[in-house]
């Protein structure tokens, strides 16, 4: 009694240091973590049922288990496309939706004259040829596939239209 006892406290230790442990590490590091300790406690307890002569409960509970999956793993493989097809209409409308939102936002903003002279870090409007170098520089540093983004890329695309209307 007095084993079984000690054995469950340190048990117990363990446990709270190993998750006290991997709570103080990276984000990152963390599921790595909780794979490889639960690999661990699962070859501890493999170890302590055979040793207690207690495995064959936990064999015979697999062995059950054969028949339900080899029923089921069928039914889920002729799910699967059907699974698939969810998740790609799930991910369209959220496209569809954070688009809309966008939209919505950028409309709401009007581009005007002066604003576009703001973006573009203009006083004057000297010639197509001075707007369309500047659209160039800005369009280097803030395009969306060098780490910009797509609102900034459209207000700059934006502002060249209407600076390029009102130089004609």
């Amino acid at each position: 009694m007095l084993i079984r006892l000690l054995l469950a406290t340190t048990a117990i230790a363990a446990l709270v240091y190993t998750l006290h442990y991997i709570r103080r590490q990276p984000a990152k590091n963390r599921p790595k973590l909780l794979f490889k300790y639960g690999l661990y406690l699962t070859a501890i307890v493999l170890i302590g049922l055979a040793v207690t002569g207690k495995i064959h409960w936990l064999m015979a509970g697999i062995a059950a288990l054969f028949p339900l999956v080899q029923k089921l793993v069928p039914v889920v493989l002729r799910a699967l496309p059907f699974i698939n097809l969810l998740r790609q209409n799930k991910a369209q409308q959220h496209q569809q939706q954070y688009r809309q939102n966008n939209q919505a936002s950028h409309s709401s903003e009007e581009m005007n004259l002066k604003k576009a002279k703001e973006i573009f870090g203009l006083k004057t409007l000297e010639s197509k040829q001075q707007i369309i170098q500047r659209h160039r520089e800005l369009m280097q540093k803030n395009h969306p596939d060098r780490g910009g983004s797509d609102y900034l890329a459209a207000q700059i695309n934006q502002a060249k239209d209407i600076l390029l209307e009102h130089i004609s």
